[in-house]
């Protein structure tokens, strides 16, 4: 069962918020607390709970930090995971799929808990009854969730069940060639010429290498091995050059944005036993890759055509921002300002405002904001990031000025101050955040040091007092 489940990691990403019910089962079992009711979303009709919201923020952070440029991305991405889950439960139910989870599954999911807590039975099940559980309810918990995570993976394998992998794809994948290249952009005076030129040259005896050295515009020479699916080169270049034998040069070609020519190095074609070894792992990566691709196609026209409000305005405009809807980014992220203060919602709002050329606004949002946080280095920042997009270079560096004086020994504050004033060009004040920066490293390492000396202290007391 874990096996099958597995097979769907790389696509089941955009539904890790369902992970989450089988986190804590073991020491969530039994609990009990109020049902917040508030409604942070609706999908196609049905509720998202401030209970499930929180629920999952809370799973998803645990104890780890996160700076306050992170708390909207880290709350939308976690919001936006619930919405993908419902959608594919809904699908679920649409389609009517069932759950085919058995007693094994169950059995090996619960082995696996005894093992990964290094527990006996009989200790879990004291656990358990010290949470106001049962073994009974623990399996409950774990058949749920096992349901729930094989719904969503039949819902995924359906998407792409027609995704087949042929053996011209196979081939496509496996064939490689390598060439030397000598390219002239159309653009350049001349370009046919000194293209011809080159050739003539070849055709006399010189090196098709030491000429791409002198005549070519591309940066590689050897551009090493490539197959028909290399990005950077056009198509009918590389096909040309599979046409070639080992050592054979092109007559010149033209393509949309220059001239080639190309000397063929080596060749690998999908022929012989070494083809025929490597077949079966290309087939696998390439149903991989497609089968991801479905899914990712189906489910985005999944959520274009469902219906989905965002019920939270901090949320809602962040999500507007993020997508370019400036206007409703503005509306939405005001509306949220006016019922709870963030320091963050003053930035988004001045990146809306700014992207609506309002840029009044920009400075009446982010003065207020610095108003009401005066201590808040980040936010001066931000406002001189703002100011740097408008080409203001003196009021970007007064801001920052101000930033650095605020920042005290928080070393990514300096750190950003310090590209900021060296992408400003200003070498001077990017020197005195440099000069802080290995202050501070200074200080870590002699606090670090002395912590180190105060451990060998203790250990050497302690070590003193059993010899006696």
């Amino acid at each position: 069962m874990f096996n099958k489940l597995k097979k769907y990691s790389t696509v089941i990403i955009i539904v890790v918020a369902v992970a989450m019910v089988v986190t804590g089962l073991l020491y969530g079992v039994g609990s009990s607390g109020g049902s917040n009711r508030v409604t942070v979303a609706t999908v196609n009709g049905a509720d998202i709970t401030g209970e499930q919201f929180y629920y999952a923020l809370y799973n998803q952070l645990g104890s780890n930090y996160i700076s306050r440029d992170q708390e909207f991305p880290f709350k939308y991405e976690v919001l936006d995971n619930i919405i993908n889950t419902e959608l594919l439960f809904q699908e679920a139910d649409r389609l009517k799929i069932k759950s085919q989870i058995t007693e094994e599954d169950i059995d090996e999911y619960y082995a696996m808990i005894l093992e990964s807590n290094q527990m006996t039975e009989e200790e879990l099940e004291a656990e358990l009854k010290n949470n106001q559980s049962s073994i009974k309810e623990l399996r409950q918990q774990i058949k749920n969730a096992l349901d729930n995570n094989d719904r969503l993976a039949q819902v995924i394998e359906r998407s792409y069940e027609d995704v087949v992998v042929e053996e011209e794809d196979i081939v496509r994948e496996y064939e490689e060639v390598e060439f030397e290249l000598i390219r002239k952009e159309k653009e350049m005076e001349n370009a046919r010429d000194i293209i011809e030129d080159a050739l003539k040259r070849i055709e006399n005896g010189e090196d098709f290498a030491t000429i791409a050295e002198e005549v070519s515009d591309f940066h590689l020479v050897n551009i090493g091995r490539v197959n028909r699916n290399a990005y950077y080169l056009p198509t009918e270049i590389i096909e040309n050059a599979f046409t070639l034998e080992i050592g054979e040069i092109s007559e010149i070609m033209e393509a949309d944005d220059a001239y080639y020519l190309v000397k063929l190095v080596d060749k690998k074609l999908a022929v012989g036993e070494e083809y025929e070894e490597a077949r079966e792992g290309i087939k696998n990566e390439l149903l991989a890759r497609k089968q991801d691709s479905a899914f990712v196609n189906w489910f985005n026209e999944l959520k274009a055509k469902s219906k989905i409000s965002i019920k939270d305005p901090s949320l809602n405009g962040y999500r507007a921002l993020v997508h370019g809807e400036f206007e409703l980014a503005s509306k939405e992220l005001k509306k949220a300002l006016e019922q709870y203060q963030a320091p963050m919602l003053y930035v988004y709002l001045a990146e809306a405002y700014l992207a609506l050329d309002e840029n009044d606004k920009v400075i009446e949002t982010m003065n207020k904001a610095v108003d009401l946080y005066p201590e808040d280095w980040d936010l001066y920042y931000y406002y001189a990031m703002l100011q740097a997009r408008e080409d203001n270079q003196e009021d970007t560096k007064i801001l920052l000025d101000k930033a650095s004086e605020l920042a005290g020994d928080d070393f990514t504050a300096r750190y950003q101050l310090y590209i900021a004033f060296s992408q400003l060009g200003d070498e001077e004040r990017a020197q005195r955040e440099l000069d802080k920066i290995n202050e501070i490293q200074q200080m870590f390492m002699e606090a670090q040091e002395a912590l180190e000396a105060s451990a060998a202290e203790t250990e050497e007391v302690v070590e003193d007092n059993t010899e006696e």
